[in-house]
């Protein structure tokens, strides 16, 4: 395990659920309220934020497989964007 993942994994423990879940509805709300027409480069520093907070999640099984289930929903979303893409060239 690298250090990060052991300070990662330390923090979710500390936190808890509701300390994680909190942090990640403040970062939300926060670019919400400041950006409320979207912000591409600020939506993907967002997106990296949040990563660190799903790391840490995974102290908890339940939360790991909470969150694991929503990175998986995502993956398929993005795949089939490729593939509407990939079909619509075709055309």
């Amino acid at each position: 395990m690298t250090k990060e993942k052991s300070i990662l994994l330390r923090a979710g423990r500390r936190l808890n659920r509701e300390g994680l879940s909190k942090r990640v509805h403040d970062l939300v709300t926060e670019y919400c309220q400041k950006y409320p027409d979207g912000h591409n480069k600020e939506a993907i520093a967002l997106a990296g934020r949040l990563h660190a907070i799903f790391l840490a999640a995974e102290f908890d099984e339940y939360w790991q497989e909470k969150s694991r289930t929503a990175y998986y929903n995502e993956v398929n979303y993005l795949r089939q964007c490729q593939v509407e893409e990939l079909e619509a060239r075709d055309v």
